[in-house]
């Protein structure tokens, strides 16, 4: 599998209390992601899982980001949700990918 030879980056505005998905987009070979104000929000690979706090879900704090550097899948229609419980906000997510329209990488 080829390594990453780009970084995109996508801003994604999540409602409170709504689970809002993000696919991740298809040669994405890692990603980190952070709130931009600062505010803690829950993420999650299943639909209703960070909404209703049924694991597997997992919390990004205040003032953190978390890094996936490897992803030795191809991700294809892959879904991460997001969960604002108290007010709206904007989650950056800054991702990693192999474009074989630019060439490197290999």
């Amino acid at each position: 599998m080829e390594k990453a030879n780009a970084i995109r980056i996508a801003s994604i505005p999540i409602a409170a209390g709504a689970e809002e998905p993000w696919t991740l987009p298809k040669g994405c070979r890692g990603f980190t992601l952070q709130v931009r104000d600062g505010t803690s929000i829950r993420i999650a690979t299943r639909k209703g899982n960070a909404l209703s706090s049924e694991a597997p879900y997992f919390t990004l704090l205040t003032d953190n980001s978390i890094d996936e550097e490897d992803l030795s899948i191809d991700v294809i229609n892959s879904a991460v949700l997001f969960l604002a419980s108290d007010s709206a906000v904007v989650v950056e997510v800054i991702y990693r990918v192999y474009d074989s329209t630019i060439g490197g990488g290999e």
